[in-house]
C-alpha cells in the first residue's frame, strides 16, 4: 500500500512538475495588462472618472496598443532558401495536433514567426517544419506553451482596433465564450493575410457593416473578405437612445440569425467606436456585464487613438438611458428590456444567452 501510494505521490509531483514547466505566454498588451489590473472603476462609479489615457500612452506602450502579443518562434533553416518550397508551422490544442491550424511566413528565408490570435487560457502544442522542394520535410522545432490574459485583442493586417467579445465575466457567475462574437473598425483595406486572420484563423463569415450616415463612407454591398462571407449593410446612427432602438433590433436579430447558421460575425462602423461600441455595449450588457467592465470595454478603443473613455458625451447618456429601464439591482434585466421594449423577441435573446454564455 505504501509503494503505491509512493508511486501516485511521485506521479502528481512529476504532473506539477511539467505544467509548471510550460512555457506561458500573456496574449495581452502590456499597456493592456497594466489597464486591467487597474481596479479604480471599481469602487468609484462617477462617469467623469476615466484612466484609459494612462495606459493608451504611445510614448510608454509603444505603438498599435489595439494589437495582441503572440508566441515568437525561432529557428536555423536546415538547407538554403532557394531549396525551401515553405515555411509551415503547425498549431494545435491536442498533443497529436489533430484539428490544427497553419501558418506560413511569407519568406522562405525566414528564421522567426510569431503565432498570434490565440485564445487566452489555452494550452497549445506546436511544430515547425521545412518543405523543400525535392519533397523532403525538415523539423525545425516543436513544443508547448499555454496562454494567459482576458482581453482577446486580435492583429489582422490591413484591419484594426479588432477584438474578440468573449473572456467577461458576467452576473450570472459564468463569462461569455470567445470566438464567436468580434468588433472592429472597417474592414476595407485587409489585406491577403487579414483575411487568412479574419476567415481562416478567426472564423468569421459573416460581416455586418453600420455604416452609410455619413456622405463620405463607403456604401459596399458584400464583404471585402469574399463571397463566402455574408455581408448586410445596416446604417445606425451613435448611443441607441428611443429613435434608434428599433435599427439595433434589427442589428442583433440578422446577428442571431447568423449564429444559429454556426457562422462566427464580426460588426464594424468606421473606426469601431461609436456605433460598433453602441451594439457592442448593448450586447454585453444584456449578457450580464458588470457596469466597470462595460466602462472597461468601451474605452479600450482608445488604445488604438480614439478619444472614447467613458465620460464621452455620447456614452454618458446611453448608460443612464439604459439604467432606468430596469430595477437598480440587476443592470442585465435593464439591457433585457430595453431590447424587449425595441421588438426584440425573448426567444432570441435566450438563445442569444444560450450560446454566448459558458455552461
Amino acid at each position: 500500500m505504501k509503494q503505491i501510494l509512493s508511486i501516485v505521490c511521485l506521479l502528481i509531483a512529476t504532473s506539477l512538475w511539467a505544467q509548471d514547466d510550460i512555457e506561458i505566454v500573456n496574449i495581452e498588451h502590456p499597456a493592456l495588462q497594466a489597464y486591467m489590473a487597474d481596479s479604480t472603476y471599481d469602487y468609484n462609479d462617477s462617469i467623469d472618472v476615466s484612466v484609459i489615457m494612462q495606459y493608451a500612452d504611445r510614448e510608454l506602450y509603444g505603438t498599435r496598443l489595439d494589437r495582441p502579443q503572440g508566441k515568437l518562434l525561432h529557428w536555423r533553416p536546415t538547407i538554403t532558401a532557394d531549396s525551401i518550397a515553405e515555411i509551415r508551422i503547425t498549431l494545435s490544442e491536442h498533443e497529436d495536433l489533430h484539428d490544427s491550424i497553419t501558418c506560413m511566413p511569407s519568406d522562405t528565408d525566414a528564421r522567426s514567426y510569431t503565432i498570434r490570435n490565440l485564445f487566452p487560457n489555452r494550452t497549445y502544442y506546436y511544430k515547425a517544419e521545412e518543405i523543400h522542394h525535392n519533397g523532403n520535410t525538415a523539423l525545425l522545432l516543436q513544443g508547448t506553451f499555454r496562454t494567459t490574459g482576458q482581453v482577446r485583442m486580435m492583429h489582422v493586417d490591413g484591419a484594426h482596433n479588432v477584438r474578440d467579445m468573449g473572456g467577461w465575466q458576467t452576473q450570472f457567475g459564468v463569462p461569455i465564450k470567445y470566438g464567436k462574437l468580434y468588433r472592429s473598425g472597417h474592414m476595407d483595406t485587409v489585406t491577403p493575410s487579414g483575411y487568412h486572420d479574419f476567415v481562416e484563423s478567426m472564423g468569421v463569415t459573416a460581416e455586418l457593416d453600420l455604416r452609410g450616415l455619413f456622405r463620405k463612407e463607403p456604401h459596399l454591398k458584400k464583404s471585402k473578405l469574399g463571397d463566402n462571407v455574408q455581408f448586410v449593410r445596416i446604417v445606425a446612427d451613435s448611443y441607441a437612445l428611443s429613435s434608434q432602438r428599433p435599427v439595433y433590433v434589427r442589428c442583433l436579430n440578422w446577428i442571431i440569425d447568423r449564429m444559429k447558421e454556426g457562422r462566427a460575425v464580426n460588426w464594424h462602423c468606421g473606426v469601431g467606436c461609436d456605433r460598433c461600441g453602441t451594439l457592442s455595449f448593448l450586447i454585453g450588457g444584456v449578457l450580464g456585464m458588470s457596469e466597470a467592465d462595460l466602462c472597461r470595454d468601451y474605452e479600450l478603443s482608445c488604445f488604438r487613438g480614439h478619444k472614447r473613455p467613458r465620460s464621452h458625451v455620447g456614452f454618458r447618456k446611453l448608460l443612464p438611458f439604459i439604467k432606468q429601464l430596469g430595477p437598480a439591482d440587476d443592470l442585465a434585466q435593464c439591457f433585457y428590456n430595453y431590447w424587449i421594449e425595441g421588438g426584440m423577441s425573448a426567444e432570441n435573446l435566450e438563445y442569444l444567452r444560450s450560446e454566448m454564455l459558458e455552461k
